[in-house]
């Protein structure tokens, strides 16, 4: 029982500690904080929710790279990692997952909004639909 108890606790201590390195650089924004930072030409402003949804409304400059696609990790390499990088998702899940990445081709100033698009259109915040012949 207490090699169970000690195991349970070196495991945490390991998730913890990774979910610290994954997060250790990243600022998470309330939407009006996030609107803020995200008004320079300077920020890119990652949408990484599917077509469809990006399609549906989403934050005025957003590029769309889809989380779920084959090529999501081929398209962040292609983003300029020396700009301070503004990233979200519907809730926030995709957007915290897909952080791993940006750092992993050398993003320092990783932004994410905290509560995602749901939180951003909660508070009243700007939003553009698209517009698709199909």
């Amino acid at each position: 029982m207490k090699a169970k108890l000690i195991f349970g606790a070196i495991i945490l201590l390991f998730v913890c500690c990774n979910q610290n390195v994954v997060q250790k650089g990243v600022k998470h924004l309330q939407p009006e904080k996030f609107c803020a930072f995200i008004d320079s030409d300077s920020v890119v402003i990652i949408d990484v929710r599917t077509l469809e949804e990006f399609n549906n409304g989403h934050i005025p400059n957003a590029i769309n790279i889809d989380y779920y696609s084959d090529n999501f990790k081929d398209l962040v390499k292609g983003l300029d990692s020396l700009k301070p990088i503004g990233i979200y998702c519907r809730s926030g899940k995709r957007s915290d997952k897909s952080i791993v990445h940006f750092k992993e081709v050398g993003f320092k100033q990783i932004y994410n909004l905290h509560g995602g698009f749901l939180n951003w259109i909660e508070k009243d915040l700007p939003v553009l639909k698209s517009t698709s012949p199909f």
